[in-house]
């Protein structure tokens, strides 16, 4: 999995093992650049706790608890914590719309779901709470190894990245350069609007020039695939859907 190394923290409550598992697994594996710290509560009691002592930025609620219900826990958050309700039980959504959270996940979470919800997330930090919003910190440049040379890379510089098997190939304007990692690997370490608009492409928002139902034109003219997953968080950045 990969490290943590993001500015927010997260409290995840859920009565069951496997659905506190689950959720850190995707802000690991998806949201790792945002995320610094992940605590875990089994039941209303231990959650307050975690709250009181850490303040957590993001909180993931479970609804129906062993003899409790998650809602009850927004009365103890402070208006700048954001909720994410993770829940097994679709009918619960007007309360939660009422409460404002950023999203209502259904179990099992897919994979989709959570990247559309990253960029909520993102959104709605940058709206309310502008200074932990730098999820990408503070860096402006990929250093990457390349001929026995460090060779610095800014992020204004790249175009998109492409799957290459066990490498990936960032493409400038003036040059391509292969690296030893996957896209998975790589991207935690870019910024927040480079978009995987497909299994084989990373693509900052701000080179696209056009899109459709199966691929998006750059500004430099290349034609790229563009997954249904893809569309949906590229959409998802835009502020649609």
């Amino acid at each position: 999995m990969n490290a943590l190394n993001g500015s927010l923290s997260a409290l995840v409550l859920d009565d069951e093992k496997s659905g506190r598992d689950m959720v850190g697994y995707f802000i690991r594996e998806n949201a790792s650049e945002l995320f610094g710290q992940i605590y875990y509560a089994t039941n209303i009691a231990e959650a307050n706790k975690l709250i009181e002592e850490h303040s957590p930025d993001v909180v993931f609620l479970d609804i129906q608890l062993k003899g409790e219900l998650g809602f009850s826990l927004s009365s103890k958050l402070s208006p700048n914590t954001h909720i994410v309700v993770v829940s097994a039980y679709p009918e619960y959504a007007l309360q939660a719309i009422k409460m404002e959270v950023v999203d209502y996940l259904l179990k099992p979470i897919a994979e989709s779901d959570f990247l559309q919800l990253k960029q909520k997330i993102q959104k709605r930090i940058q709206r309310t709470n502008p200074a932990k919003s730098i999820s990408d910190n503070g860096k402006s440049s990929l250093v990457i190894r390349e001929s026995g040379m460090n060779v610095v890379v800014p992020f204004q510089d790249i175009e998109y990245v492409e799957a290459a098997g066990a490498y990936s190939k960032i493409i400038t304007g003036q040059k391509e350069h292969l690296i030893s990692k996957t896209l998975k690997v790589l991207s935690p370490s870019l910024p927040s609007h480079f978009v995987r608009v497909h299994r084989s492409y990373l693509v900052p928002v701000d080179q696209i020039a056009t899109y459709k139902s199966s691929h998006l034109c750059l500004k430099n003219g290349k034609q790229i695939a563009l997954s249904k997953t893809g569309k949906k968080v590229l959409q998802s950045s835009y502020g649609i859907g």
